[in-house]
């Protein structure tokens, strides 16, 4: 149990705040690998995959969620013996994540090497593809989920980024709680906030607020971090024809759309559109593309919705059955047949 995180922190106990906003929000436990996947598969809205490493004698998972502006705030909690991992797709334009251990250590990767997460600190989140998180018995995990057109606001706001408006997050960056005394403050007020009846946090007006407080915080106390990257590693803050592009595919994913059409509805040339998802999202449109029609296609069939793989397919704009199962197991690890099939049980 966390109870401190150093002698410059604040002491304090996340953990019963968090068991208190599962009890009170009736978050069912799940006895099982088979339960706790396809739990965590529902809150993840189908982006994150549990599976046990080395079998061991499994008690239960749980799990919590509550809203604060437009961030999601999660408490997971696992009892168990065996060795475990979950890994969780996340596409160009998804939130950045803040990983908090409460209980037990994990190890993490993106694209480089493992890193180590213990207790008294917070792991960030922030590009696209495939997160691998392993860990060996009791876990206890707080995730905050930070929607990414606040942190692009907050960026804007933040004197640190430059006159460019430069900013880049590593794919994973580690945070010291302990040398992050203010961060960590809000978090638990959050938090304790979260476990009262009358959460102040939940009404909509005050949550945003706290969402805007709570990025600033971070980024200042990454402001090191991202100083350090060259320049030419560097984001920009996003111009207002990617956002259009960005909207435009979302809303109209499931058309026969080009870079063309892309770059038509935006305002921009094609070479213009192809540049600026390079520099900004580090893809193509039509990879951008493919990733949000994935998204869409993998919460129908969790969902239940949208009849037979090859409707699920073509209500997502995808043409070829087989194309879609490619991308689909390059992208999440599975079939969509093994994905519906472990929803059905």
């Amino acid at each position: 149990m966390l109870k401190s995180l150093g002698p410059k922190a604040p002491v304090f106990d996340w953990i019963s705040s968090c068991a208190t906003l599962a009890q009170r929000s009736g978050a069912p436990f799940a006895a099982d690998h088979g339960a706790t996947r396809q739990r965590i598969l529902e809150m993840s809205k189908g982006r994150c995959i549990f599976e046990t490493i080395e079998p061991g004698r499994f008690l239960r998972f749980r799990g919590a969620e509550a809203r604060v502006g437009r961030m999601n705030v999660k408490f997971l909690s696992w009892e168990g013996e065996g060795r475990y991992e979950t890994s969780t797709w996340r596409t160009h334009d998804h939130h950045l994540a803040l990983h908090i251990p409460l209980r037990g250590s994990f190890e993490a990767r993106q694209t480089g090497d493992w890193v180590d997460v213990a207790p008294g600190s917070a792991l960030v989140v922030s590009a696209a593809g495939e997160t691998r998180r392993r860990w060996e018995g009791p876990c206890d995990l707080l995730n905050i989920m930070i929607d990414r057109d606040a942190l692009d606001q907050s960026v804007t706001r933040e004197a640190f980024a430059g006159p460019d408006g430069v900013l880049h997050f590593p794919d994973l960056t580690l945070v010291d709680l302990a040398e992050a005394q203010t961060l960590t403050r809000f978090v638990e007020m959050i938090v304790r906030d979260l476990e009262t009846e009358n959460s102040a946090f939940s009404d909509p007006a005050i949550g945003i607020e706290a969402e805007r407080v709570l990025l600033q915080l971070l980024l200042r106390t990454m402001r090191h971090e991202v100083e350090r990257r060259p320049i030419h590693e560097r984001y920009r803050i996003v111009p207002a024809y990617m956002r259009r592009a960005e909207r435009l595919i979302r809303e109209r994913h499931a058309e026969a759309l080009d870079v063309g059409a892309i770059a038509l509805g935006s305002g921009v040339s094609p070479r213009t559109l192809q540049y600026g998802f390079r520099k900004y999202r580090r893809a193509t449109p039509m990879a951008f593309l493919r990733d949000i029609r994935l998204s869409f296609a993998r919460r129908a069939l969790i969902d239940g919705r949208g009849g037979s793989i090859h409707a699920v397919a073509a209500s997502v704009g995808y043409v070829s059955d087989s194309q879609f199962s490619r991308d689909y197991r390059a992208s999440f690890g599975e079939s969509p047949t093994e994905t519906r099939r472990t929803m059905r049980g």
